[in-house]
């Protein structure tokens, strides 16, 4: 009876993780609900229960059954009593999608996503968040060449790029938010973040040193900076505060040019677009340069209603998940065609979503994409609630551009390609060593002139 109710309370905790698959980074977020009628299924198969039958032929016991076995050596056997068993599932979770990050599956995107992470998520995507208000990025530093060579499958923190080259990455300041904690504080671009507290951001990732910035409004930080002039590190301690994240900014360049930087998709994005557009509008705007760089994407939903406000109506994307027919995403809200001549910049940091909106720009010529190649990220994730507060993200299917395009680790070519000058500086969007910009704000101009030179 002892072995069964093990065995009962491992299936249940197993399916339920199950039962949670399907998932996005362009993170459709689904309730919970799916698989418990197989639970209770599997609950009856396991006492007895009338159709137990179908149910065995349905199942497979064996690995509940060595997991079972594995958790019970852990509380019998090792050296110190296990507190918290919530960190051995949790552990067990991360390992089983470990798998599908290697070959044959080469999923980059799936993860799990403890109770803290998931509520972070929520904010994030909400618009706000606990933290300092500083853009944090990556920048890449000289390195000694003759270092050893690197191990196969080593990645960009930033990008995700492969590595085959010695190279060394710093975890940088790439501009604090204006009249945030971290600008109040004298954060400056371009400071490069040597440590959070007392942990050390040599060999962490992005992720992993934002995680460590965040925190409940109100407790302190404090950052060791480089700066570029200093003869030693500065310690600054910042008070965290609630952060509202700014996903469109806009301003009118010279020439009648309108700016729009869409720095991600999150629930405020398509309202601030919308926003900002009309704004250009009412300015006069006759032309616009929509910059999409270093946009790793966001939700799904909220990128479709973006570009609706581009591409008019039409296919934005089309959808393909397993086993079922390929689905157009339409453009919603009764929106009208860009009326004004449009570059779009791309570079390697424009991912996900960001890729959908340059794809359906491109595919349905509405504008031309300036800059280099998309990240390529062209799969689909939903994002799964489970019932003790954490969360699945997993990968449930791939997208295609309007024109049908595959760009899943090829990214999206630029119609026009304009590479950044080599700089051990952070280039700021519009600063005099943008050159993207420059090279776009130049093509604009010209299409505007043009139609005066005929007219003469």
């Amino acid at each position: 009876m002892r072995v069964r109710y093990h065995l009962v309370v491992a299936a249940l905790i197993v399916t339920l993780m199950f039962s949670s698959f399907v998932a996005g980074w362009q993170f459709q977020a689904s309730a919970s609900t799916d698989g418990q009628g197989d639970i209770a299924k599997l609950v009856s198969v396991l006492a007895g229960g009338e159709g137990s039958s179908s149910g065995i032929d349905d199942v497979s016991l064996r690995p509940l059954e060595t997991f079972q076995e594995v958790l019970n050596h852990l509380r019998k056997h090792y050296v110190s009593p296990i507190k918290d068993e919530s960190k051995l599932t949790y552990g067990a979770v991360r390992g089983m999608l470990a798998v599908l990050h290697q070959p044959p599956f080469d999923d980059r995107y799936s993860r799990f996503m403890e109770p803290s992470d998931y509520r972070d998520f929520l904010d994030e995507n909400q618009g706000h968040f606990g933290g300092i208000g500083a853009e944090i990025g990556v920048r890449e530093v000289e390195v000694d060449k003759g270092q050893a060579k690197l191990p196969e499958g080593l990645r960009c923190p930033n990008c995700g790029a492969e590595i085959t080259e010695p190279k060394k990455y710093q975890i940088v300041i790439v501009a604090p938010l204006p009249d945030s904690p971290a600008e109040r504080a004298g954060v400056r671009a371009g400071d490069a973040i040597l440590k959070v507290d007392d942990t050390s951001t040599a060999g962490l990732g992005l992720g992993e040193t934002v995680k460590l910035i965040k925190g409940k409004p109100g407790t302190t930080v404090t950052l060791t900076l480089g700066r570029k002039g200093a003869d030693n590190p500065l310690k600054v301690k910042i008070t965290r505060a609630v952060i509202q994240v700014q996903s469109a900014k806009w301003k009118m360049l010279d020439h009648k040019i309108g700016y729009l930087h869409i720095t991600t998709f999150n629930e405020t994005t398509p309202a601030m677009v919308k926003k900002g557009l009309h704004e250009l509008r009412r300015a006069g705007m006759k032309a616009l340069l929509l910059d999409l760089r270093g946009n790793a994407g966001g939700e799904l939903d909220s990128c479709i209603e973006t570009a609706s406000q581009f591409i008019g109506s039409g296919p934005v994307v089309y959808i393909e998940e397993r086993g079922k027919p390929r689905k157009a995403r339409e453009a919603v809200g009764g929106n009208h065609r860009i009326e004004v001549p449009l570059v779009v910049l791309i570079n390697k940091g424009s991912a996900s979503a960001a890729e959908i909106l340059a794809g359906a720009i491109q595919d349905d010529k509405i504008g031309i994409l300036m800059g280099t190649t998309t990240f390529g990220k062209g799969l689909v994730q939903t994002v799964y609630p489970l019932r003790d507060g954490s969360a699945l993200v997993l990968t449930t299917a791939r997208y295609l551009t309007p024109s049908l395009r595959d760009i899943d680790k090829k990214g999206i070519d630029p119609d026009v390609v304009v590479k950044q000058p080599k700089s051990k500086e952070v280039i700021l969007p519009l600063s005099e060593k943008d050159a993207q910009a420059k090279a776009a704000i130049e093509y604009l101009r010209k299409q505007l002139a043009a139609p005066l030179r005929a007219a003469a």
